[in-house]
């Protein structure tokens, strides 16, 4: 009777998928975890390959908890406030932490099968520094001394690694990303060993090893998505070779896609550093159809494609000669709120600054861009500065605008650039971004020259009789 009982469940089970037992597939991780003196409401995971994530931090129990789709194997960085933790992500296992995010020197404690080797990444990092120490006293170092250096960092890492209980896999890769990491060091040397001394003439010697990572192949797709210093080598490289493709004056995005395309022959590295690249810049594209059907005859992956196609259709939109996209009802610095039709149909152009508080490079243009409305005031142009800070800003903004004694017209927009539809409308990602409208509301260019760009934006000023 028994034996008939378990016969019948059997049958019970295989019958449930046309008689073969359906089997789920594990195709996530659960990362979880205890943190210690934090009161912010949200954890970063960043730096991997194609996977950034904001995880949900309970303040009350100390507790994080989230699960986590698509997802490839390798490395990436918990970001917690200013607690920087490394971490190794496989496709599968779950991994859970407990860290306090001030006490630095107490370290995180990991369970969960990749407990070894994430364990392991946080004793490479403290003996990374140990090593190396101050970057700018690193590249400081004549040819000798720094090979030293590196050469002692690259043998004391992989003995690490060897002593700490790897999966052999992971190991050979970890060994591999070491390199790479060295490799790239030798490559920053001329150019950080120049910015150290103000010796833009400086040279590195003969002997010196640049063959090093000059030997390293572009067509590594395992590599590319475990390693970031494999990710970082291969794009300097291909950034040196479209600099030296495009000349003196010719585009450097599009030589870059030229680049990509002669250079790399593995189609998941190729794909991804056309897509990477195209995403990020084709809001500055000066030629955006070249750039596009460049882009399109290079890729093969269609979800890559499709997404992109997405961007050109909206950016063909903001393109020289369509009505801009407009804001209104945006507060104005001296009272009131102004939209840009307040502005239109006044015989002026119209230079809008797209600008934030927390932008850096959007404050070094602040001089400049006083001293070219002072060159141009009374004259047929309307210089606009629009921030697009969050409200809680606000003081900021204005402290910053009366302690620089700011023209023109200064604008809230009490948002960010991502939540503002003028700014989502011309596919704003990076600031500081400027923006050249003719006296009727047309785009002249939807990425004008800064004023740090003098002589191309006078000479595009000349042009339009400004």
């Amino acid at each position: 009777m028994k034996k008939l009982f378990l016969l019948a469940l059997s049958l019970v089970v295989l019958s449930s998928c046309g008689g073969k037992e359906e089997v789920k597939v594990k195709d996530y991780l659960v990362i979880s975890g205890k943190v210690d003196n934090f009161r912010k409401r949200k954890i970063e995971i960043t730096n991997g390959y194609d996977f950034d994530e904001k995880i949900s931090f309970d303040r009350k129990s100390k507790t994080f908890l989230d699960t986590l789709r698509k997802i490839t194997p390798g490395h990436y960085t918990l970001k917690i406030g200013r607690r920087i933790v490394p971490i190794y992500l496989s496709s599968i296992e779950d991994l859970e932490l407990m860290v306090d995010a001030k006490k630095r020197t107490v370290d995180p404690t990991f369970k969960g099968k990749n407990a070894a080797i994430n364990t392991f990444l946080g004793e490479r990092e403290k003996k990374k520094n140990i090593l190396l120490g101050d970057v700018r006293k690193l590249y400081s170092l004549n040819e000798d001394e720094f090979l030293s250096k590196m050469d002692e960092f690259k043998s004391s890492l992989e003995d690490l690694a060897d002593a700490s209980n790897l999966p052999a896999d992971y190991l050979a890769k970890e060994k591999r990303n070491t390199h790479y990491q060295f490799a790239v060091a030798i490559k920053n040397y001329q150019n950080f060993h120049r910015a150290v001394y103000g010796d833009d003439e400086f040279e590195v010697s003969k002997n010196f090893p640049l063959d090093i990572p000059n030997k390293i192949s572009f067509d590594l797709p395992e590599d590319y998505t475990f390693s970031r210093w494999y990710r970082i080598l291969i794009k300097r490289r291909l950034d040196d070779a479209a600099n030296i493709k495009r000349g003196e004056d010719g585009d450097f995005d599009l030589a870059f896609l030229e680049t990509v395309n002669e250079k790399v022959n593995n189609s998941l590295v190729k794909n991804h550093l056309l897509y990477t690249n195209v995403n990020e810049r084709i809001t500055r594209a000066d030629d955006l159809n070249e750039y596009y059907a460049k882009y399109m005859a290079f890729s093969t992956d269609e979800n890559d494609r499709k997404k992109i196609q997405t961007l050109y259709n909206k950016l063909k939109l903001t393109a020289k000669g369509n009505l801009s996209p407009k804001f209104n009802d945006i507060e104005n610095f001296k009272g009131g709120t102004t939209s840009l039709d307040d502005l239109i149909g006044k015989g002026k152009y119209i230079y809008i600054d797209v600008w934030a508080t927390w932008c850096g490079f959007c404050k070094k243009e602040i001089p400049l861009l006083k001293r070219l409305e002072q060159q141009y005031h009374d004259k047929n142009i309307e210089f606009v500065s629009l921030s697009v800070d969050k409200p809680a800003n606000k003081k900021k903004w204005k402290q910053i605008i009366e302690d620089r004694e700011m023209g023109g017209l200064q604008l809230f927009a009490g948002k960010v650039q991502e939540d503002f539809q003028f700014t989502q409308d011309y596919l704003i990602k990076g600031l500081p971004r400027f923006i050249l409208i003719d006296p009727d509301g047309k785009i002249v260019t939807a990425n004008a020259p800064f004023p740090s760009q003098g002589d191309e934006l006078v000479t595009m000023f000349d042009e339009l009789g400004i």
